[in-house]
């Protein structure tokens, strides 16, 4: 019956590397599925149930007949689609008999059974169907974090309308999967689609930030050696939202007793109401937060800011309180650093709440509270009083606010796409952190999933004989917390100064490219093939693959996702075209960033040349 299983596990080594390693020295259960022969000789599987009874995966007299009715009988979901997502491998019968019928159609494969892939390589010989062409992606297993990155995997892919299936089999064996999925695609397809137009907005920004902040970074040190210094403590994460000013006088009691901390904007209404948080956190690089900044006197207070944050935005440069921490997705740091887990690595988060709750739970607060994350228009009002950065921005979000969501009073309140995004964002980073308790103190904003509604006044009768002295938090920031040893500042200094000279490298190697796409030959095979000569040093670069690649996300998503149909076009001068097309955002998008990084690089240098 192992006949197939070196000859599989041997392809899967070679075209699915990761797969392998997932299968390699494991065989099936014999408890969980059985081999039998169909009546006319093809293998099947028996899962046995609870009951004793069990169901066959495929018909017991003939499964080729019974997929090919699968296949004739399947919806305009998949017939309309190029890209189609099927859930269930099995055997492969289905699968073979769809990519026959349709070899038009690409196809993502999800098996969320190990158990019925491993008796599938000892039963079927694999090659045909995962050898195809047609396979674009091909996952194993029950956790939701594989489906992720699956889906997140299709997405930069796709060329237009997607549809999924599940096979009938696994209807059986997962009942709620075709649920689970139904619920997660938009969700990730929205969540994703935020993801790729947040970064192509905010790459120059950004890049700018994140280059002129590593001058900052070098003087600062990370807040990671503040681990559980708060341990079993109450925290109060504050937002803009117009439910902090309503609380603002039990808040400003409160502070003697639970920590307090900024979100971002919010510092502009705390200070408005006489409340100076513990902690300030900020994160956003646009000119709205320079201007919350602007005006406020801050540098007595701990302020943790992310490279990404605007580098104007903190006045009080040399505050012994301000300290940094790094977004996972800070590829420019992590290029001129080489971070590690104690450099105070956070998951990059669209909301500064989201980044808050982070640092709450490395601090080692078993309990947090919201206030003023109302992710809606309570009373038509977007902000506090006294956040008043973006005032022109509250009258259009208010008249332009078209969507509801619920509130905590039990109401709808008027919101937009923007804010429920943000929810979403934070409700995630809720979720991750099962052991610590989360309330919201809101009386007017949305309800935040995975949060108890609490009042201010149960806090002070929980925390009334909890006193945090003014300069505690401020005194351990200051004994805890240093800078980089000079050796690894240095290594970072040097790494600065050798990018400046990749930099003009690559922008060398990109200027000759873009020569080549814009001159016009009739050699085109000849064209195609210096293209390749020109094409790799740029797109192997250093540089490309670790910085511009993400910056470009967008960019790079539609060259590869172009890239096969260009690739195998046979006749020339259409490889040519398409060829254009595919590579055209890129090349645009490099010929944007290459030279602002250049100057971002030449601004960092003598910044750090100024300082000594």
């Amino acid at each position: 019956m192992k006949k197939y299983a070196a000859d599989n596990l041997m392809f899967l080594r070679e075209q699915y590397p990761e797969i392998y390693k997932l299968v390699r020295n494991q065989t099936y259960n014999k408890e969980l599925v059985a081999i039998e022969p169909a009546k006319n000789g093809q293998s099947n599987l028996l899962i046995p149930s609870e009951d004793g009874v069990g169901f066959h995966m495929y018909s017991k007299y003939d499964p080729e007949l019974e997929t090919k009715r699968w296949v004739e009988s399947i919806d305009d979901n998949i017939l309309n689609s190029n890209d189609v997502l099927v859930a269930g491998f099995g055997l492969g019968y289905h699968l073979d008999t769809l990519l026959v019928q349709h070899p038009d159609k690409r196809l993502y494969i999800y098996e969320p059974d190990l158990n019925v892939f491993l008796a599938a390589i000892e039963t079927v010989d694999l090659r045909p169907i995962l050898g195809s062409r047609q396979i674009a992606m091909f996952a194993i297993g029950n956790d939701e974090g594989v489906i992720t990155e699956l889906l997140i995997g299709m997405y930069k892919t796709l060329k237009g309308q997607f549809g999924f299936t599940v096979l009938p089999y696994c209807r059986k064996l997962a009942p709620d999967l075709e649920s689970r999925l139904s619920d997660l695609i938009p969700k990730l397809a929205l969540s994703y689609g935020t993801d790729v137009r947040t970064i192509s907005h905010y790459k120059a920004e950004w890049l700018e930030n994140m280059i002129l902040n590593m001058e900052r970074n070098l003087r600062t040190p990370t807040f990671f050696p503040l681990k559980d210094i708060c341990h079993g403590m109450a925290a109060i994460i504050v937002g803009s939202g117009p439910s902090l000013g309503m609380e603002a006088d039990i808040l400003r009691e409160l502070k003697k007793h639970v920590f307090i901390i900024a979100a971002g904007s919010s510092v502009q209404g705390l200070l408005h109401h006489g409340i100076e948080p513990h902690l300030i956190v900020s994160m956003d690089g646009g000119a709205p937060n320079q201007r919350v900044f602007e005006k406020l006197d801050v540098g007595h207070i701990p302020f943790l800011y992310i490279p990404s944050i605007k580098y104007e935005a903190i006045r009080d440069d040399r505050s012994p309180y301000l300290m940094h921490g790094f977004f996972d997705m800070d590829v420019v740091s992590h290029y001129f650093i080489d971070l590690t887990t104690e450099d105070g690595i956070l998951a990059s988060t669209s909301s500064v709440t989201g980044t808050c709750i982070q640092v709450a739970a490395h601090l080692g607060f078993a309990e947090i509270t919201f206030i003023g994350q109302d992710f809606s228009y309570p009373g038509d009002r977007m902000y506090s009083d006294g956040v008043n950065h973006l005032i022109e921005w509250e009258k259009y979000g208010v008249v332009n606010s078209i969507l509801s969501v619920e509130s905590v009073a039990g109401y709808q309140n008027r919101t937009n796409h923007s804010m429920l995004n943000l929810k979403r964002d934070v409700e995630a980073v809720i979720g991750a952190f099962p052991n610590i308790s989360f309330y919201n103190a809101s009386t007017v904003g949305a309800v935040i999933e995975h949060t108890e509604l609490k009042k201010f006044e149960e806090m002070i009768e929980e925390h009334q004989h909890h006193i945090i002295a003014d300069d505690w938090f401020r005194e351990k920031v200051v004994q805890t917390l240093s800078v980089f040893p000079e050796v690894r500042r240095q290594a970072i200094l040097d790494k600065i100064k050798l990018t400046y000279l990749e930099l003009a490298d690559l922008h060398k190697k990109l200027k000759m490219l873009e020569k080549h796409i814009q001159f016009k030959s009739r050699d085109i095979q000849g064209w195609l093939q210096k293209f390749v000569a020109l094409w790799s040093p740029v797109i192997e670069h250093t540089l490309y693959t670790k910085i511009f690649s993400f910056l470009l996300t967008a960019e790079r998503n539609h060259t590869e996702r172009h890239w096969s149909d260009m690739f195998n076009e046979a006749d020339n001068e259409l490889k040519h075209i398409k060829l254009i097309e595919c590579i055209s955002p890129l090349i645009v998008g490099l010929h944007e960033l290459v030279p602002l990084m250049d100057i971002y690089i030449t601004n960092l240098l003598e910044k750090l040349n100024e300082r000594g």
